[in-house]
Formats: structure tokens, sequence, C-alpha cells
């Protein structure tokens, strides 16, 4: 993986289809100030998958 430099994120897409518990370790490593990217969307299979409800806690736009 390429070191980033400066304030500049990586802006990423996490899919899910369960109970979202790799999306919420995966927001709170991207919230810390020196993690490279910044989760900007959630996408899942499943219109009732627990996890979508992190995104919507943390303001992350969600497609199902």
């Amino acid at each position: 993986m390429v070191q980033s430099i400066g304030i500049r994120k990586i802006n990423c897409a996490v899919f899910i289809s369960g109970t979202g518990s790799n999306l919420k370790s995966l927001i709170q490593f991207a919230k810390k100030k020196n993690s490279p990217i910044s989760i900007e969307l959630v996408i899942s299979d499943n219109s009732k998958a627990k996890g979508l409800k992190f995104g919507k806690i943390f303001k992350i736009s969600n497609k199902v």
C-alpha cells in the first residue's frame, strides 16, 4: 500500500451483508487522525442488515 502523505484521505466504500461488525471497526479506524481512509458509502445486498445503522449513526451514505 502506498503511504498517504498529508491530510488528504482516500474515499472508500464498504460492502456489508449482516451485522456490520467489520464496518464498525473500519469506521473507528477511519476516524483516527492518522488514518489514510475516509468511509463515504456503505453498500448492502440486504435492506435489513443491522450494519446499515452504523452508517446512519456516523452520517455515511448507503445504497441497498
